[in-house]
């Protein structure tokens, strides 16, 4: 019972703004045009921030380094055959493609699974859910918005790759913070009392834009949708699994890189599909029905 009161608090209160947006859109008050200006300004000033001061206090140096290349391997491999199924299988765009196989990857770590950890395990035993949190940010979604951008772009070199990065406020604080952790920088308190104060407009902003986008979303759940609702739910975190028995056998301690996995499926591929112009119905289906879908499997592990 005690994962449906952290569903109540802070889970459902999380989620209640999306629904505020979904509300608003439906009665005409905000459009498509306001989603896309406000998910404008959350990924290009207030997401950064908030990633930045992620990545730049995460404690790089306690990261479980075999755990945590078990999850990156799991995710490469899980996102290569994802692209390759939307692209080849369900004949998606390569733009939407790279979205759904990131959909079923990027678990919404920092929203859902972390309070959910403190309340299971305790504040002192969550670095798998910081390390995961830190990863996603620096490898799957930089990842996914490198990509996205040399698409757009229609040819690869490497000042292009340069470029894009330089030109994109979100890549630019992924590699300021990871240079920071990486070289043990401690940030002033002004600073982090202007990240932290302008980093928590991310979420709200973002899941407000998504609220609206859905009100013109038609539900149908497609072969798509099933598909890449399925991978998220089950095959990503079976992959983490296995990998894990493989590489350090049966370790409660890494209980948290499997919670991670299960997760479901982070706003920001939704978000960078409005950013970009990418065809969204299914990759917001997949992020809908993920989150309905966990509450069930989280009532169960409470």
């Amino acid at each position: 019972m005690e994962a449906l009161r952290v569903l109540q608090d802070p889970i459902l209160p999380v989620f209640a703004i999306m629904a505020l947006g979904l509300v608003m859109g439906r009665l005409g008050v905000s459009s498509a045009q306001d989603a896309l200006l406000v998910n404008r300004i959350a990924m290009s000033v207030f997401l950064p921030l908030m990633i930045f001061g992620v990545v730049a206090t995460a404690p790089v140096r306690s990261f479980a380094l075999i755990p945590t290349l078990v999850y990156l391997v799991a995710e490469t491999v899980i996102f290569a055959a994802g692209f390759v199924l939307a692209r080849k299988v369900f004949r998606r765009g390569p733009r939407e493609s790279v979205l759904l196989a990131f959909s079923g990857i990027f678990s919404n770590n920092a929203l859902y699974i972390l309070p959910i950890s403190v309340l299971l395990y305790g504040r002192e035993n969550v670095l798998p859910v910081t390390t995961l949190i830190t990863l996603d940010a620096v490898i799957a979604f930089g990842g996914a918005m490198i990509a996205m951008e040399l698409m757009e772009q229609g040819r690869v070199s490497p000042g292009m790759v340069a470029r894009s990065i330089l030109r994109t406020p979100m890549l630019i604080s992924i590699l300021l913070g990871m240079g920071g952790a990486l070289m043990g920088v401690t940030l002033p308190g002004p600073v982090m009392t202007f990240l932290d104060f302008n980093g928590a407009a991310a979420a709200p902003l973002a899941l407000f834009a998504l609220g609206v986008a859905l009100s013109r979303t038609p539900f149908r759940a497609d072969a798509t949708v099933v598909t890449f609702t399925l991978v998220k739910l089950a095959v990503f975190p079976a992959a983490v699994a296995l990998g894990l028995w493989a590489a350090v056998g049966r370790d409660p301690a890494h209980d948290l890189f499997l919670l991670g996995a299960a997760g479901p499926a982070g706003a920001m591929a939704f978000s960078m599909a409005l950013l970009h112009g990418v065809r969204s119905e299914a990759i917001a289906q997949v992020m809908i029905y993920t989150c309905v879908l966990t509450l069930f499997s989280l009532a169960v592990l409470a």
